[in-house]
């Protein structure tokens, strides 16, 4: 025993290095692995306040795991582990700078890794930097094809500029790699809703991600949105009620179940939601419009006239709010204004009123 001993110190001593220092280099390790262990326990930590909308606690713990991580990185700075990390909770903070610089690193020991990539893209986005982001995502595909995080993020760049079918592509590669990928499902749907205008599809989209998380209450806005573009107006008022329950004062929403109620004949609720709208924000075009048509309907003539003159004052050049006092001012009986309003609407290229014109207004144009 004792022979091997000093065969051992021998090798040790002849390469330079002391038994202890062994001993120390391997404690060290040792201690940046278990410094990363314990900021990985207060990054779980954080997340779970996150998730409960407690952002003072959340930032607790993130600040608590990069504390960790730096003793970690400094004890041992090749650390994959430890600059992988880092740069994942900095991210989290929006500390995008920094978080670059440690995935700079991880990336610099590891180059095999297509996480550390799709991260780096991740914060090279935060920091609007897209075409490098674009290029980390497209590594990070390259080396796993099924990573659906990235194709999911370079899908969110896409649907940023003009690609908005590549995007689509992109998306669709997540949810399959990633059926139940409610991100993927509620950023294809907008898609589909806003620039695409196909409603079926968005239709789709919003009721998979209800059906996978029915407390989404973002979900039930945008399928409110797509049921009243659809002409499903019943749906729609059931999806934005859901929603108003829980965000009362979304302007938005106000104003879209009012027009549904407006469509539905219900006049009466319209102007109850456009009221509220109006309340958050007095000047709006189109809330003043539409309760102007409401209450035109339920011929109160003098209050529609009032809402409509208001709309177009705000904005002289709304060809649908000349459209709509046109037909108020028919309503009352007065045939003069009402096509005076349709010429105007009329040399503002609205469809509507070139029809109205023809179909009304022939006689008191000779």
């Amino acid at each position: 025993m004792k022979k091997l001993l000093s065969i051992l110190s021998f090798i040790l001593l002849s390469s330079g290095i002391s038994a202890q220092e062994v001993t120390t280099a391997a404690d060290t390790s040792s201690a940046s692995g278990t410094l990363v262990k314990s900021g990985n326990f207060k990054c779980d930590s954080a997340e779970t306040y996150v998730n409960k909308n407690d952002k003072k606690k959340a930032d607790k713990f993130y600040k608590a795991a990069i504390k960790d991580y730096k003793k970690a990185i400094k004890l041992d700075p090749n650390s994959y582990a430890a600059n992988y990390r880092m740069g994942l909770v900095l991210t989290k903070t929006k500390d995008y700078k920094e978080a670059v610089i440690h995935f700079d690193k991880a990336i610099s020991i590891d180059a095999e890794k297509g996480d550390t990539f799709r991260e780096r893209g991740v914060a090279q986005a935060g920091l609007k930097k897209d075409s490098l982001a674009m290029k980390d995502f497209n590594t990070a595909i390259d080396k796993n094809y099924n990573d659906y995080e990235a194709y999911f993020h370079r899908a969110v760049i896409k649907a940023k500029g003009r690609s908005k079918q590549g995007a689509l592509e992109d998306f669709t590669y997540a949810i399959e790699s990633k059926p139940d990928y409610q991100e993927a499902y509620l950023k294809r749907g907008q898609i589909y809703l806003t620039n695409i205008k196909d409603y079926v599809l968005a239709l789709n989209d919003f009721n998979k991600l209800i059906e996978l998380n029915p407390e989404n209450i973002e979900a039930y806005f945008l399928r409110g949105q797509t049921n009243y573009h659809g002409g499903a107006f019943k749906n729609a008022d059931k999806d934005l009620s859901r929603y108003l329950d829980m965000e009362p004062n979304n302007l938005e929403a106000l104003i879209t179940r009012g027009a549904c109620r407006i469509n539905a004949a219900n006049y009466s609720g319209a102007v109850r939601d456009l009221d509220e709208a109006l309340k958050l924000d007095p000047k709006n075009v189109i809330a003043l419009m539409n309760r102007g048509t409401a209450k035109g309907a339920m011929k109160n003539y003098t209050g529609a006239l009032e809402d409509l003159d208001m709309a177009i004052k705000l904005k002289f050049d709304y060809s649908p709010a000349y459209v709509n006092r046109a037909l108020v001012k028919y309503a009352n009986h007065d045939k003069k204004g009402s096509c005076k309003d349709l010429e105007k609407a009329d040399a503002l290229n609205n469809e509507k009123a070139a029809e109205l014109l023809q179909q009304y207004c022939n006689n008191e144009r000779k």
